[in-house]
């Protein structure tokens, strides 16, 4: 099957949105299987270990999924991309704060993020084909974005998160590139684009800033984190233009 929708430049426009979801996907199933094995270490609850583990399954089978969009839109792959899988977390951290870090900036962090961003992408889809997929896809990030939230409930008897207040900024700039919040005349593409998987410049920052105020930072809160830094770094980031 081959996608027939708009000009030639929209369809590789979009095989390259898909071509950098598709590396991503793969970096996010090595990170999720390396973590299910920590967790199992560290004598994570046993549910806990299986969200993580099944969440490496998942993002396999979502990278499979955006190579076959890829072909959709009429261009390949190629090789995949190199990387090299190595823990997030500063160091300085004890064994079970380094994956308490890492889940945190994962999970209730890009994850979160992901769920908003896809669940609009669904909304705006104009192709079936790609929101099918994109809709598949939906539903196994919202329960990789509970895993994070999970472990952390999990974890309270064990003692509180607090130290991860003073590592929010670092996390939410991992997240997101500086360009983000960079105003930047909008592509001739871009509106066309978001029918196919792809959002404007200005709604991907939109999304960000709401998910983390809405979604991210209240959750947090609820585990006794201190979100002070991280509202601090956010907030002039959201204070600029489109």
């Amino acid at each position: 099957m081959i996608c027939e929708r708009g000009t030639p430049a929209l369809r590789e426009a979009a095989a390259a949105e898909w071509r950098h979801r598709w590396s991503f996907e793969l970096q996010a199933a090595a990170r999720f299987r390396r973590l299910s094995h920590t967790l199992k270490q560290l004598g994570a609850h046993e549910a806990v270990i299986a969200q993580a583990a099944d969440a490496a399954v998942d993002e396999a089978r979502h990278a499979t999924q955006c190579e076959a969009l890829i072909g959709y839109f009429g261009h390949t792959a190629g090789e995949a991309p190199a990387f090299e899988d190595r823990p997030a977390a500063p160091s300085g951290l004890s064994a079970r704060e380094r994956l308490t870090y890492e889940l945190v900036a994962m999970s209730c962090i890009t994850e979160s993020l992901s769920c908003a961003l896809l669940g609009e992408l669904v909304e705006r889809a104009t192709d079936r084909h790609t929101k099918k997929e994109m809709h598949s896809i939906l539903k196994d990030e919202v329960g990789h974005s509970r895993l994070g939230w999970a472990y952390l409930a999990s974890e309270e008897s064990k003692g509180p998160h607090h130290f991860i207040a003073d590592y929010l900024p670092s996390m939410l700039s991992a997240t997101v590139p500086p360009s983000l919040f960079t105003p930047r005349p909008e592509h001739p593409l871009e509106s066309d684009l978001s029918g196919l998987g792809a959002l404007e410049h200005a709604e991907r920052r939109r999304i960000f800033i709401a998910s983390m105020r809405e979604i991210v930072f209240p959750g947090l809160e609820h585990f006794g984190i201190d979100t002070t830094t991280a509202r601090a770094w956010l907030a002039p980031r959201a204070d600029i233009s489109p």
